[in-house]
């Protein structure tokens, strides 16, 4: 746009219809009061009402311009009512022509008062009227200002943007029409000499319902034909999305920069893992296995340094066997891992002193295929992990456990051997005190029982522990050897069981531990009837022991396709948490200073037990009695109905 077209339609619409007309009545009032109060002579009423016309024309228009001439008609026919008709009406038609005559031509100039322009500087009325056209029509909010800071012009956006009127705004000040937040900063009265950009941030507009409006505007000089400064215009427009798109935009940013922190410490941390693990890493890259990367261990182990990167295996390493470089070659080619245990670090940099000059070590190596994001593979990764002290741990973990088993073993054969020589005399040793038993008398002189019988019989109970103390062992070697010989036979549980329960009543006696049997019916099964004894003996016996002088209650009964042994005590009971513990070897339930044993019974039934492919527990708890429960496959029918 042009800044003289742009003056001209201010200063147009700058004033409104009323004050031009009042301007051109004070004029022609002014005229008409001064004919009349100062004697001039001749013409000069007339002229000096001509001059009000001239001004009126030039401040106000056409409009102003009629109305000046009439009232200056008006002033002429009165102050000539008392000179003859003629020379009146030639007064009135002079006036009422050169009136009309500037009015006509101020109506078809716009404004008589504007200097006249060169004709080759001067635009066309058409061209004017397009320009205010296109102001009225910019989406962009446009407002004039004069040199004073004072609003001569707002276009329809402006008036939207502000909600006011264009009739509020003509003449008020800028500071009055353009509020903004103080923190926002406030908008210039005076303005920059140059056209200023658009503001970087924007500004927050304060509107008339209270709300702010955020913007952004730009500033331009309004200079006149010759240049000289007439104001200013301001063009500003809604900057809501504009500002939502910085706020989006500095929301997207901050979240860039914390994903491209937390990736710089994600990278960091893999970083000092990669350097700082205790394991040897490296990446080669490529069918050339190019070094990429070596931590510190894998430098070591290839005997390089950093020198070594970008550079291929085969040159940094020439000694290596060719048999790990081919492997390499595979996993790079075929896409599968390749690990070997304990590996020697001879094979790995194998050079011609590393057998002699370098202790012997091991490495566990894992090679995997490296792949990128499509699954492209861009090269192998190699582990390795230093194995050394576990492979000469082990060696030596087994070299004493290889002692062991020797020192074990002969301990075994010497408790077999010496259980095995001691059973013989001690057997002998059971026959000649059963002989002097059977040789000493019974009664003495005075009817008591003889002091040589006593000692026989004290000496027989003696021999008899030491004769089953000596079985136990012997017992104890067997199964640790795997030597537990059984001599399967078909025999009855029952009748066994009623057998050893009458052996047994002189020794519940003793114990004070009322014996009772309940027998349902005979059951037959392929069992062991020497290891069978040795178990319902030690049951017996812990029943005895631990029974507290209460009853003992054992019963056989059949159960599915198992005879069920029970036997049960009311004495001191066992605690849930040594159940377990004790079917194991010397392993005891009570203080050994209260209860005697060695904690062997229960472990060699147990072992007879499964055996004879049949199993044992307890039900037990403190003060409540156990009962242990031995379960025996019985015999099947048909070997009943091969042998019936």
């Amino acid at each position: 746009m042009r800044a003289h077209a742009l003056h001209l339609s201010v200063f147009l619409v700058a004033r409104p219809a009323w004050a031009r007309h009042v301007l051109a009545a004070v004029c022609a009032g002014l005229a008409w009061g001064l004919s009349w109060l100062l004697p001039l002579p001749g013409a000069l009423p007339i002229l000096l009402s001509l001059a009000a016309v001239l001004v009126a024309a030039l401040l106000g228009g056409a409009g102003p311009a009629w109305l000046a001439t009439f009232m200056g008609a008006l002033s002429i026919a009165s102050r000539t009512a008392t000179q003859p008709a003629a020379t009146t009406l030639l007064e009135l038609s002079s006036f009422l022509a050169v009136g009309g005559l500037v009015a006509v031509l101020a109506g078809r100039r716009g404004v008589v008062a504007v200097p006249r322009e060169p004709p080759s500087s001067r635009p066309a009325s058409s061209h004017e009227g397009l320009e205010a056209h296109l102001l009225r029509s910019l989406g962009d909010a446009v407002l004039a200002t004069d040199a004073h800071g004072v609003v001569r012009y707002l276009n329809p956006a402006a008036a939207t943007l502000l909600q006011c009127p264009e009739q509020e705004v003509i003449g008020a000040p800028l500071a009055q029409v353009l509020r903004s937040r103080p923190e926002s900063g406030s908008f210039p009265i005076r303005h920059a000499s140059k056209p200023s950009a658009w503001s970087p941030w924007p500004r927050a507009l304060r509107r008339r319902d209270g709300g702010e409006l955020p913007i952004e505007e730009c500033t331009t000089p309004l200079r006149g034909l010759g240049g000289e400064e007439l104001g200013a215009v301001w063009v500003f427009r809604d900057a809501t999305s504009r500002r939502q798109f910085e706020l989006e935009r500095s929301q997207l940013l901050a979240r860039e920069r914390a994903a491209l922190a937390e990736a710089q410490a994600h990278r960091e941390l893999m970083e000092s893992l990669f350097f700082q693990a205790p394991v040897a890493i490296a990446v080669f890259r490529g069918q050339d296995h190019v070094c990429e990367l070596l931590n510190p261990q894998a430098r070591v182990l290839l005997e390089v340094d950093g020198a070594a990167l970008g550079k291929p295996l085969r040159d940094v390493q020439p000694e290596m066997d060719p048999g790990l470089l081919r492997l390499l070659d595979e996993v790079y080619r075929e896409g599968m891992p390749f690990s070997a245990r304990e590996v020697p670090l001879p094979t790995l940099p194998l050079t011609s002193t590393a057998l002699h000059s370098k202790p012997q070590r091991y490495h566990d190596v894992s090679w995997q295929p490296w792949r990128d994001a499509r699954g492209a593979i861009q090269g192998v990764m190699a582990v390795a992990v230093d194995v050394t002290g576990l492979v000469v741990s082990r060696r030596a973990a087994e070299d004493l456990a290889g002692e062991l088993r020797e020192v074990v073993q002969a301990r075994d054969e010497f408790l077999s051997i010496a259980s095995h020589e001691l059973r013989t005399p001690i057997t002998s040793l059971q026959l000649q005190l059963q002989f002097l038993l059977r040789m000493a008398p019974a009664a003495g002189t005075e009817g008591t029982t003889s002091l040589v019988h006593r000692r026989v019989e004290a000496t027989l109970r003696s021999v008899a522990q030491l004769h089953q103390l000596v079985a136990t062992l012997l017992d104890v070697s067997r199964i640790r050897a795997g030597r537990l010989d059984l001599h399967r036979e078909r025999m009855d549980l029952s009748s066994l069981t009623q057998e050893l329960v009458s052996r047994a009543q002189e020794d519940a006696a003793g114990a004070r531990c009322p014996v009772r049997l309940v027998v349902s019916e005979p059951l037959y099964g392929n069992w062991d009837r020497v290891r069978l004894e040795q178990v319902l003996t030690n049951l017996l016996s812990n029943a005895f022991k631990y029974g507290a002088q209460r009853p003992v209650e054992i019963h056989v009964a059949r159960e599915g396709g198992f005879a069920c042994l029970s036997v049960k005590d009311q004495g001191i009971g066992i605690a849930p948490e040594d159940q377990a513990r004790i079917f194991h070897r010397f392993e005891r339930a009570v203080s050994q200073r209260h209860y005697s044993g060695f904690g062997l019974g229960l472990w060699i039934v147990r072992q007879i037990v499964e055996a004879l492919d049949g199993d044992i527990r307890v039900e037990s708890a403190p003060n409540a009695g156990s009962t242990f429960i031995v379960r025996l496959p019985l015999e099947s029918a048909s070997t009943i109905d091969a042998t019936g």
